[in-house]
Order: C-alpha cells, then sequence, then structure tokens
C-alpha cells in the first residue's frame, strides 16, 4: 500500500450530513413498510448510541444487512462444531493473515471509506491478537463489531469488549438447551452462551443476536426473538439455512417453499412487536413480500425503495474477507473476487461490482417489478423465485 494510504481516518456518522439524512429516512420508511408498532420503533429509535453504532456509513437496508460493511472472518478455530457452520470452523487455517497483515488490511479498507468493521471465525475470541485489531481499527474511527458464538464471554472478556466500544453478534438457535447443543456440535453450548449473554447485558454493550432458520428449530425462532425482547437485544438477523460448507452435509433442513413464506410472515409479524430491527439474511424476497403485502407495485415506487432497500448484498456493499485473505462477494457465495495480499482494496471492490452485473445479468428477476429492492438470493443453487407460487 502507497505510504500516503496508511492510517487514513474513517470518516465520522454525520459526516456527509445528507447520507445522515437519508439514513433517517430509511428508519421512517422500514418502520412504516413494516408495521412497525409506534411504541416498540420509538423505544428502538431512542438508542441513539445503538443506532450510530450500527448505522455508521449505511447507504441501503438489504439482506446480510448494511451496504456497505467488511466482514473478516479471521480464524478457523472454534470451540464448537456448529453443524450448519458455512466456514468449517474448527481447527485455525495455515495461512490465516499475521496482525501486522491484519492491520494493513483494516488500512486499506479505511481508505475506501467503508465504515463498519465485522470480526468473525470461527471465534474470534480464540486469537489471541484480537483486542490488539480491535484497538487498531477503533483508533482509525471504525464501528466494530464481534461475531462470536458467545460461549467465552467472560465478565471480563465482556469488561473489555465494552472499554473498547464492540458491537456484540451471538448466535443462539434455540431456547431448548439440548436443540441448541445439537446444533452447535458441543454439550454445554447453550449454558455457555447464555452466560455469555448475560454478561454483555451487565455491561450494557450492544448486543445483536444470529439465528439460523433451519427444519429442527422452526419453532424455536419465535422462542428466541422474544427472549432477545426482554433482555434488550438491538439487532436481529433470521439466516435462511444454506446448505454450505458443513452445512452441505445436513440438505434435509433447509426449508421448502412453504416454510420459508411462513418465515417471512414470521419476521414480518415480530417486527411489529419487538423494540429491535430484524433482518432476514438469504432470503432478499423479504422486501418484494412486504411491498407486495402493502399492495405495491408502482415501478416508480419501487425503484424510489430501492434508493433504501437493496436486496441481495452480494456484489453491492459487503466484503467477506477468508482467513488467508481471498474475498468473496458473500459468505455462502465462494466466488473469489481477490485477495487482500495481493490486490488493493479498491481493485476488489470495483471485482465486487463486476460480480454484481455478472450475476445479475440473464437472470428471471431482470424483469420482475421487484428487482430493485430484492433482485434475488444467488446463493440458491435452484434459481426459481421462492415468492412464485406453483
Amino acid at each position: 500500500m502507497p505510504e500516503n494510504e496508511k492510517r487514513k481516518k474513517v470518516k465520522p456518522f454525520y459526516n456527509p450530513p445528507q447520507l445522515l439524512v437519508k439514513q433517517m429516512v430509511m428508519v421512517l420508511l422500514y418502520a412504516w413498510l413494516t408495521g412497525w408498532r409506534k411504541r416498540a420503533f420509538l423505544r428502538w429509535l431512542s438508542q441513539l448510541k445503538n443506532i450510530v453504532h450500527a448505522g455508521a456509513g449505511a447507504r441501503q437496508i438489504c439482506c446480510f444487512g448494511l451496504n456497505p460493511h467488511v466482514v473478516w472472518e479471521m480464524t478457523g478455530n472454534c470451540n464448537l462444531k456448529c453443524i450448519h457452520c458455512h466456514a468449517f470452523g474448527g481447527d485455525a487455517s495455515y495461512d490465516e493473515l499475521s496482525t501486522e497483515e491484519g492491520k494493513v488490511l483494516i488500512d486499506q479498507i479505511a481508505a475506501v471509506g467503508i465504515r463498519s468493521f465485522v470480526f468473525t471465525g470461527g471465534e474470534p475470541l480464540l486469537r489471541e491478537d484480537l483486542f490488539e485489531l480491535i484497538e487498531y481499527a477503533k483508533s482509525i474511527g471504525f464501528n466494530v463489531f464481534i461475531a462470536t458464538n458467545g460461549t467465552l464471554i467472560t465478565k471480563e472478556v465482556a469488561k473489555l469488549l465494552n472499554k473498547f466500544d464492540v458491537g456484540v453478534v451471538i448466535g443462539l438457535d434455540a431456547m431448548n438447551p439440548e436443540m441448541h447443543d445439537a446444533i452447535r456440535g458441543v454439550e454445554g453450548a447453550y449454558d455457555a452462551v447464555i452466560e455469555g449473554i448475560e454478561n454483555c447485558v451487565a455491561e450494557k454493550l450492544y448486543l445483536h443476536l444470529n439465528i439460523v432458520a433451519s427444519k429442527p428449530n422452526f419453532d424455536e425462532i419465535e422462542r428466541i426473538i422474544d427472549y432477545g425482547d426482554k433482555i434488550g437485544v438491538y439487532s436481529y438477523f433470521i439466516y435462511r439455512f444454506v446448505p454450505f460448507g458443513r452445512g452441505d452435509e445436513i440438505r434435509d433442513y433447509e426449508l421448502g417453499q412453504e416454510e420459508f413464506m411462513t418465515l417471512l410472515d414470521l419476521i414480518r409479524k415480530k417486527q411489529r412487536e419487538v423494540s429491535a430491527i430484524i433482518i432476514p439474511v438469504a432470503a432478499p424476497e423479504y422486501w418484494a413480500y412486504v411491498l407486495q403485502t402493502r399492495g405495491i407495485h408502482s415501478k416508480r415506487i419501487i425503484s424510489l425503495l430501492g434508493r433504501f432497500f437493496g436486496g441481495c448484498l452480494a456484489g453491492k456493499g459487503m466484503m467477506y474477507i477468508k482467513p488467508n485473505g481471498d474475498v468473496w462477494a458473500c459468505p455462502f457465495l465462494p466466488a473469489q473476487v481477490g485477495n487482500m495480499r495481493k490486490e488493493r482494496a479498491d481493485i476488489i471492490l470495483k471485482n465486487l461490482e463486476n460480480f454484481f452485473v455478472t450475476a445479475k445479468s440473464g437472470s428471471e428477476c431482470e424483469d420482475c417489478e421487484y428487482e430493485p429492492v430484492c433482485g434475488g438470493c444467488k446463493t440458491r443453487e435452484d434459481p426459481k423465485c421462492m415468492l412464485i407460487r406453483e
């Protein structure tokens, strides 16, 4: 990296002010379209520190969160053996980026103007340099999150996360201990993650829950959302289970069309009730579904809404970085568009844009009225739209 690009500071959340205005409009539109009840929405909106943390630099709300953001899968090392793990978490990769390479990566991401940085794995808390790298990212101005299984968040770790103002993303797949342990592959995982969550709550950390929706735990999803609402979770990702990575071995867990539609119904129902924002992942059809249920068919209105809700994030706003520096458009889509060891981040972003154009070209989504807010999920082996019933 050229010397003059190093240590470039990330812009503060209020710069430029017109982006801040767009974000406010985006949030209000989100509440209106989903029918978010006024009291629950205002309770969520009143947590200004969290909304700034979550929305740094956001141009759109998409499948997989905000456009743009970066996720670095910094290690394959993990203390659990989750049956749905897309990353085959377990052992550390032999060619993981070093601490110094991680700092170069962080500098490069700052240079292209992205403001949200997520450390994940594997289990990021197993990397001894995690807090050194978090401190480095914070010193540049990044809004930082860690995506973790939550089992290693002791009171001391929670205090460190508070010290560095880190948002915490924790996976919880059931309120039934036996079911959660079975999905996570280790006995006692449920008790450990609940303790980790309680430690985060005690420190008043930004808390987000990830839920992977599959056939075995489908009836647990609402229970998890209600638990999160009770303890003050600020946001959720509801993942449609994608049979990728270790999940390829349990393909029969994938939701069918009717179950998928039931999931969209459930997300819309719970979004009205809870004081947290719920984002479907690997389900960009959600926004087409919401607009359909609101009776919105005007291409002009849908095109306008597409400026705020972008559907599939692959190739548009996500950089998913593997332990060796390879960059994918999505964690469930092994289409390498570059490597952070070999190429500059700005070049990789151009490659991502080209990937999006190529993936979009010729798809059945091109002629759909809802394409601006959806675009279809590029991870689905059967490209047939899940919203089209037989």
